[in-house]
């Protein structure tokens, strides 16, 4: 084993500049995804004609814990071209869950973006779902309650569009809180 001289110490770790990450959009006609790196995540927001609509809340609030945030917490995106047209793939992780998503065009709703989630858990979830400011208002849209065996995964998807937004069954969408 060697080690440096005496006389000089060593040299300390440098770590990387934090690499710019500028912001990924998907489009439905006139409804936008507009996805934005806000200190350890991507948040998005989404935009109808050029104007925010309704905001994607990740942080901690309504008490939730760091191990089960209001939203999936997405720490790697890419933008793609898949078959059916551009998408956002996404994946990132909580406590010992890890997350997925998939942002396109809905095939089978015009002008409407599809959010696809999944979220591989090893314990039951105090809450899993994405968690929306929409005009002051909470909207929250996530799977039904986990039950069975565990690990599992457990998947949520929802359109937005001009209407609002429309949980895919067996999804829900809960106002406020």
């Amino acid at each position: 084993m060697t080690f440096p001289p005496s006389d000089r110490e060593p040299r300390p770790i440098e770590r990387a500049a934090p690499r710019p990450r500028p912001p990924i959009v998907v489009c439905a006609g006139s409804v936008r995804a507009v996805f934005s790196w806000a200190g350890d995540r991507w948040r998005h927001a989404i935009l109808l004609d050029d104007r925010p609509w309704a905001e994607s809340l990740e942080d901690r609030a309504d008490g939730r814990t760091a191990a089960w945030p209001c939203s999936p917490p997405l720490v790697e995106l890419s933008a793609v071209e898949a078959a059916a047209g551009p998408a956002v793939l996404g994946v990132g992780l909580a406590g010992r869950s890890h997350f997925s998503a998939s942002v396109t065009a809905s095939p089978d709703r015009p002008d409407a973006l599809l959010f696809e989630f999944a979220c591989r858990v090893r314990e039951r979830p105090d809450w899993l779902g994405s968690t929306y400011e929409v005009g002051g208002e909470r909207l929250r849209l996530g799977p039904p309650q986990a039950t069975g065996d565990l690990p599992a995964t457990i998947r949520w998807a929802y359109h937005a569009d001009r209407s609002g937004f429309h949980a895919v069954p067996p999804a829900t969408l809960l106002r406020g809180g």
